[in-house]
This record gives structure tokens, sequence and C-alpha cells, in this order.
């Protein structure tokens, strides 16, 4: 090869180079482009989803203007791809010459997204849905709304629990005089008594996904379906009982339909919704990264953490830098694509340049302490993401492992320091989760504890008479408000505004009110409880309770409270009130 063909062959070659340079630029800079809404991407519908994308263009316009917008567009993923059904699918239904299904499970991404759907799986937000079973439910169930669960006899002629109802008639009705209540478009004898639940609660947990049976008043469910491993039915009478339209389309109970809660029960025995975080149908990365998207839940008396965020540095510093956030970007590693500010996704979910950019879709991953509870918890979870602390009697008896350590809390807090070390030098990281601990404990040692050893004294049956001080229904006294307020609302703000750096939530939005409730409220309450006990003759049911507050009372942390008190009563000096 002489020395013209050689220099030909150079400039072939940087030619080709310099080109392909180019091109790829081009193509990101489209990209971002696309992203950030400055020019229509280039969205392809696969042959699958075409007619799909041509009618619904018409009749939900929306719908394909967010798609539109997705990677999934720009990857040939359309309806058909994510809607598609299985013949023997409980809610499958004919459409269009295509079989397919209107919710979209976990189960369903995870042909494609794998490891996003046992990740997700195995965290605590997967089982958000439990809150069906709570005390929180009790309150929206019952309290705010109506159940009643009705009595049978058992096999062993024991009264059991049966069916439960939660229609009642509206106000001022009588048996003699049924009455009626209008809506915008129709008129109803009976009230919905879970409308609280379904439409509060269970659109942030999720609902238990229903369709409609063709028994009247009766709905079909996970629990009647019996999905197997691979969420297909096997209770094969339960789905020839789904009721279905003229069409074919199964119906679905709309008290729990439309639901995207992050635990949503559903049909296929998968738990949670995709969209909860990733909004349909764009399923947009740069919406989940920011903040905004995790306060549909994340917010409120009990669980402020939007607003503690906001109240901290970190918030401060998101709203004046989020235009250097990279929020577009593909990867979004802090350290590498930006490190202006973290979000809730930078710190629970996303990549960092001290863990190789490995992203999580389990926030459970990088928490160590669980401050949910009355009592904070260390995080030492099982291998189904629950705080092995945490696990009752019942539940080991069904799973003997259920106390079995999988993820330790320490290494969970390892990998939350990797993602501060980002921005912060380790004094200024290992000094925060001191003070974070000094104060968790604090709020455990001074009245978590005490609080709950209260209560749980007031509710202990006494051995002879079978009786305890506080009725066994929730919620019908005052001092159980009193302590769900202290727990619950005062007692968590405290403990989420130390875990993120926003003093005015953990001390006046805290654990002031943690102390005006526990000395002002929940022991007086406690006492006069105590003194009507012994006034009626239980002295020995009284006891316990009463030897338990002054015992606490007469610690050093809670001995401020009675010393100038005790020293007047024993000089006969009125204590003025």
């Amino acid at each position: 090869m002489n020395l013209k063909t050689k220099r030909i062959v150079i400039a072939v070659l940087g030619g080709t180079f310099l080109a392909s340079l180019l091109f790829v630029q081009w193509m990101e800079i489209i990209r971002k482009k696309e992203e950030a809404g400055l020019i229509e991407p280039r969205a392809i519908a696969g042959a699958n989803s075409e007619a799909c994308v041509e009618c619904h263009a018409n009749e939900s316009p929306g719908i394909v203007e967010h798609w539109s917008h997705s990677t999934h567009a720009q990857k040939e993923i359309g309806c058909y791809e994510c809607h598609k059904a299985e013949e023997g699918d409980a809610d499958a239904f004919q459409h269009e010459g295509s079989l397919i299904a209107t919710v979209v499970t976990p189960r369903d991404c995870g042909n494609c997204h794998t490891k996003e759907f046992e990740e997700f799986t195995a965290s605590h937000h997967s089982r958000a849905g439990n809150i069906l079973h709570s005390l929180d439910n009790t309150l929206a169930e019952v309290v705010e709304g109506f159940r009643a669960t009705e009595t049978v006899e058992g096999e062993d002629g024991s009264q059991v629990p049966g069916a439960s109802h939660s229609m009642f008639a509206p106000f001022g009705s009588t048996p003699e005089n049924p009455l009626t209540v209008r809506t915008p478009v129709d008129t109803r004898t009976q009230i919905n008594g879970l409308a609280s639940a379904f439409t509060g609660c269970q659109q942030c947990h999720g609902s238990k996904i229903a369709l409609q049976s063709t028994t009247p008043g009766e709905t079909i469910s996970v629990t009647e379906l019996k999905p197997d491993a691979d969420g297909k039915p096997t209770n094969q009478a339960a789905v020839a009982a789904i009721k279905r339209n003229d069409d074919g389309k199964p119906l679905y109970d709309h008290s729990r339909w439309p639901n995207t809660g992050i635990g949503r029960l559903n049909l296929d025995g998968s738990r949670g919704s995709c969209s909860a975080c990733h909004s349909r149908h764009d399923f947009s990365p740069r919406r989940a990264r920011q903040p905004e998207n995790c306060g549909k839940c994340h917010l409120g008396p009990d669980h402020p953490q939007k607003e503690i965020y906001e109240e901290s540095k970190h918030g401060v510093a998101y709203r004046d830098l989020k235009d250097h956030m990279n929020l577009d970007s593909k990867t979004w590693v802090l350290g590498e694509d930006y490190s202006a500010a973290p979000t809730c996704a930078t710190c629970h979910l996303s990549g960092n340049k001290r863990n190789k950019g490995r992203v999580t879709h389990n926030p459970g991953e990088r928490i160590s302490w669980t401050n949910r509870p009355m009592v904070s918890q260390i995080l030492d979870t099982n291998s189904h993401g629950k705080c092995v602390y945490l696990v009752k009697p019942a539940e080991l008896e069904k799973d003997p492992t259920a106390k079995d350590i999988v993820d330790k809390a320490g290494p969970k807090r390892d990998e939350m320091k990797n993602v501060c070390f980002n921005c912060h030098a380790p004094d200024t990281v290992n000094g925060f989760y001191k003070q974070y601990d000094d104060f968790v404990l604090l709020y455990n040692e001074k009245f978590g504890k005490p609080g709950k050893a209260i209560m749980d004294a007031l509710k202990k049956k006494d051995e002879t008479t079978g009786q305890a001080l506080l009725t066994a229904t929730p919620f019908d006294e005052e001092i159980e408000w009193t302590w769900f307020y202290l727990w619950h609302h005062e007692g968590r703000r405290a403990r989420h505004g130390a875990s993120m750096m926003a003093p005015d939530y953990a001390h006046w939005h805290g654990m002031y009110e943690v102390a005006e409730r526990m000395y002002m409220e929940l022991i007086p309450q406690a006492r006069e409880i105590v003194h009507e006990a012994e006034a009626a003759g239980k002295l020995l049911q009284a006891k316990p309770a009463k030897d338990l507050i002054e015992a606490i009372l007469a610690s050093p942390e809670h001995a401020w409270f009675m010393r100038e008190k005790k020293a007047r009563a024993a000089a006969g000096v009125p204590i003025p009130r």
C-alpha cells in the first residue's frame, strides 16, 4: 500500500469516526429536547398497537399525548404490549380483535422490568395494602364510616365473625319511613360506609381490586380467585361468576377501581402499582425524580415528609438549583450527572457515584430505623422486607422464618451514608447520625415506651374478673385518641423531622407537642381512669396501672413534673390549677 492509499484510508476512517461522533451528539440533543418537551418525540406504535393509537387519539387524546412522549413510544412499546392478556386471566376480554386487560399490574411490568419488579415486591411499599387490617383502617371504616360484621355460630357452637356489610340508610330513615338522598346523577337509599377508606387511605396504600359478581352484593378479588405462582386463577367457579357487560368486558367494583395505591392487591396476586410513582402513560423518570411526586402520599399530619424536606437545607437547595439538577439525564447518577441537591429519589432509590450508579426500587434498602410504629425499631428485616421486631405471633405460626434476619440495619445505614458522602465529609455524616440516634432513643425511652406501657396496662384484662379498665373497642374512649395523637401524629413528626434535618418539625411540631400531650392529657386521663376504677371498688384491678404511672413519674427524666407538687402536698400547701 503506497503512501497515497494510506492517506485515503486514514481520511475515510477519520471522516467516518467524526461522522459517528456528530451523529451520536445529534441523537443525544434530540433525546434531551424530546424529554424537555422542546420538540415532538418520535413515537412509534408497533403493529399490534397502531389501531389502538389511531382510535384513542380521537377518543382519549390525553392518553396518546402522554404515551407519545414516553421512552416506551420511542421503543415501539404501545398499548397492546402493556395491556395484553392471556387466556385464563380473570380480567381478560376481547377488544377490537385483541385480548386485553384494563389493569396493568407489577407482574405485567415485570415481563420487561424483572429486576425492578423483584426489588419492589420485596419492599415495604408493596405491602402498604396491609393497612386493610390496621388501626388506621379502623378509623376510616368504623369511626369515620360504617362497617358491621355479623356474628354466626361456628362448628363448635361458639360465636365467630361472619359476613360484613357497610351500607346504611340516610340520616333520619326508619323501617317505616325510608329516606332517599340525591347525587347529581342518581338517587340512593343506602350510603357507602367505606367511602372514606376507599377515597382516602386506599388511594395511597392500595385497594383490593375487585370485579363485580353475578351474585348481587358480592365481589370477586384475589381472595376468591386464588391465583397460582404465575398469576392465573385456580378457582374457576369464581372466574365463572364474574359479571360482564354485553361485550364480555368484566365489570369492576368502582369503590376499588380506579386505584394506583402503591400496595394495591391485584387480581393476579401481585402487589402494588408501578404507576403510583411512574405516572401513566408517559412514565416519566424526570417526574419520578422530583419530590412533588412522593408528596401525593408522604405529607400531612402523621407523615409530613414532603413538608419536612421543604424546610430542610436539602429542600431549600433543590428549589433554588432545580434547573441544575439534570433531571432529564438518562442515568441520573449523583456525583456524575448532578450534585446540586438531593431529592427523595436521590437518597432512597437512585444511583450514586460511590455505589457505581446502582438504582433500587426498594426504598427500605437504605433505612436503618422504622419510625412508623408507636416505638421506633431498628430496621432488621426478614425475607419479606418486614421489621423482625414487629412480627406478630400469628405471622410466626404461619411462617417460622418470619423472625429470621435477612438484611441488617447496619449495612442499610452504610448504603445511605454512601449517598451522603457524595456531598458531605465523614465527620458531618457520622455526627448527623449520632444526633438522629440520640433523638430517636429520647423519644422511645421517655415517651414511646412509657406511653405504650400505660395503655397496655389499662387494656390488660384482670385475671380474676376478665375485665380491663378500657373497653376492647378502639377509639371509644378519650385516652385512646390522646395516645394516637401522641405517637401517630406528633411522635412521627418529631422522628421524621430528626431523620431529615428539619428542626422545627423535630421540636415545635414534634417533641414539644409530644411532651404536652403526655403530661397534660395522657397521664391525667390515665390517672382519672384509675381513680374511677378505685371509686368503683376495683382496687386490685386498678393497682397495676396506678403503680406503673407512679413509677414512670418517679423516674429521673419525669421527676420534674411532680417534684414541686409533692413538696407542696407534703407541706399542706394547695396546688394551683
